[in-house]
């Protein structure tokens, strides 16, 4: 059987595109197609079959049967013998970001797991896909095999829908890394500095590259989208889609930052895409596909994305001790660190990570966070056990030689632990990082990894005296509570996400709130919110504050495992 595909999009204004499946050489007595319900890298059912309208099949000479069997299943009970069946329906396309499929008058950009079926078991057949669009449109930016103008093929269903596609007017930057292309697309209006740009992704391409040593790509492709207001990226095997606010290259932190997430989702074409759990591929695209190490293929990822920042010229080594300074802070100052640990993280992503509420922070952590100090201690332990001789560098480059390379597959909880032990040439215990949850000692026991390196987190001094654990946000010009931190003033007094504040004291609140009540100067206060319409004052009691931020300090700049850790 082959399956080919096409996609149509006759009238761009309705955001609608016509998908036609045509099945050759068939010899099943009933077909089953599905659409997925979610897309790899992005760990959340988004239930993509509800933007299919009617669905429809023949086999050229008569209509054939077809019926909806499940939520994201339509089934052909009788084929009647035809060789040659064709499956079309429509796909309503208007949900713009990294993740989802958008057609507008102007473009049209294709993550094609949210628009494309599979024929159910045949999933590693080859086909061919076929675009028809608009005249206007002159550029198609892809990393499908082009078989002809518009027309491109494939070796399995995993590899088509793992290649997005752009179609529109916008333009590409071209430069070279280990030997293999790559293209930028510059997607909307936006004020990009070009040849400053191309300079600059390159040399963080190159310091990503650098890690493993072995680019694996025929070549590579970022799909850069402008937006008003935005970020986030989604990862592929041999592209990327990130998105950008339009005019932030003109703004140096923001673009500092945004040269860190192009780092983050390049280094994921070896970390998640060849480097991988088990459970990451082949996919099952009919439900949620669980593992205990999204640490592993977010939390290195994340360690290193700000590590390449220093590698490549971008960050000081004070601005890089800072950065990681803060993602130590971040995870012991949030109360859901002492509820979860790393590996129920991971596993409960599909639940919490991407469907974060108002008690998230208490309740749950950031594998991405806490995934990259563990990287950097993992990092630091290796450097030692090995008295310098390897680091994480080291374990990447065995894990892509054993497991992709070598096997051709993911690798187990059981056999990423026993890599960490052969790299490092001794065990190394992994479970007060990754099964544990953080309590009062968790930051002398980083501490005792840190003095390895002759490293030390020092506390500073808290610049909020009185502490509510009130967390607000600005819709508008009212200012609401978004969440309140477990067991803090806020929630002893009786304040709730949604409320929104008034007074203070009967002063109006405008602006931060913690600038009121540091103007205030006193700890008990009154608060008046309005819940639901209905106006009321409450007495809140604060306390000192119990959250720490810590600065990274080194004592010995000559420390041999220090420089071996910053400069390899």
């Amino acid at each position: 059987m082959q399956v080919n595909y096409q996609i149509d999009i006759s009238n761009p204004n309705s955001h609608y595109a016509n998908v036609t499946i045509q099945i050759a050489s068939n010899s099943e007595k009933s077909i089953a197609v599905k659409m997925p319900v979610w897309t790899p890298g992005s760990y959340m059912v988004r239930e993509f079959e509800r933007n299919i309208d009617k669905v429809n099949a023949s086999n050229g000479a008569e209509v054939l049967e077809i019926v909806k069997s499940d939520k994201s299943t339509w089934l052909i009970k009788d084929t009647k013998g035809a060789k040659n069946i064709t499956i079309n329906y429509p796909v309503y396309c208007f949900e713009s970001g990294v993740r989802t499929s958008y057609i507008d008058s102007d473009r049209a950009f294709f993550i094609l797991t949210s628009c494309l079926m599979y024929v159910n078991n045949f999933e590693k057949n080859k086909g061919e896909l076929t675009l028809k669009y608009p005249a206007i449109w002159q550029k198609v930016s892809t990393t499908l095999t082009v078989l002809g103008e518009n027309h491109y093929s494939y070796n399995n269903y995993d590899e088509l829908v793992d290649s997005p596609i752009e179609i529109g007017n916008h333009e590409e930057i071209k430069f070279v890394v280990k030997g293999v292309p790559h293209r930028a697309a510059l997607i909307g209006l936006n004020n990009c500095p070009k040849e400053k740009f191309t300079v600059d992704i390159q040399k963080i391409c190159e310091t990503m590259t650098s890690i493993v040593g072995e680019h694996p790509c025929k070549e590579y492709l970022f799909f850069i989208q402008h937006v008003e207001e935005g970020g986030g990226g989604l990862e592929h095997a041999n592209s990327c889609v990130v998105q950008m606010p339009r005019f932030n290259y003109a703004k140096p932190d923001r673009y500092t930052a945004f040269l860190g997430l192009l780092a983050h989702e390049y280094f994921h074409l070896w970390n998640v895409k060849r480097i991988r759990p088990e459970a990451l591929g082949p996919f099952d695209y009919s439900k949620e596909n669980y593992t205990n190490l999204l640490w592993v293929a977010e939390g290195i990822t994340s360690y290193y994305d700000e590590l390449a920042l220093y590698r490549a010229g971008f960050h000081t080594k004070e601005q890089y001790f800072e950065a990681l300074a803060g993602e130590f802070s971040a995870t012991q100052n949030r109360q859901g660190a002492k509820t979860q640990c790393l590996h129920e993280a991971s596993f409960d992503a599909w639940i919490k990570e991407y469907r974060p509420n108002e008690n998230s922070i208490n309740s749950n952590i950031s594998y991405y966070t806490k995934g990259a100090i563990t990287a950097a201690l993992l990092d630091m332990e290796i450097i030692k056990a090995t008295n310098g001789a390897k680091h994480l560098d080291d374990l990447m480059k065995y894990l892509y030689k054993e497991f992709y390379l070598k096997q051709g597959k993911g690798f187990t909880d059981i056999e990423f632990y026993a890599a960490i032990n052969t790299v490092a040439g001794q065990p190394i215990d992994m479970k007060e990082w990754v099964l544990h949850v953080n309590d009062e000692k968790t930051v002398e026991k980083w501490n005792g990894v840190l003095a390895n390196l002759e490293c030390v987190l020092e506390s500073k001094p808290s610049e909020v005296l009185n502490y509510t654990g009130i967390n607000t946000e600005s819709k508008g010009e009212k200012l609401i509570v978004k969440s309140t931190d477990a067991a803090s003033p806020a929630v002893i007094a009786g304040l709730q996400a949604g409320d929104e504040l008034i007074a203070i004291n009967n002063l109006r609140v405008k602006g931060s709130l913690e600038e009121i009540v540091k103007n205030i100067g006193n700890s008990s206060f009154s608060i008046t919110v309005s819940r639901a319409g209905i106006v009321k004052t409450l007495q809140i009691q604060c306390v000192k504050n119990p959250k720490v931020a810590y600065k990274l300090i080194e004592k010995n700049s000559n420390n041999l495992f220090l420089s071996k850790w910053l400069e390899h």
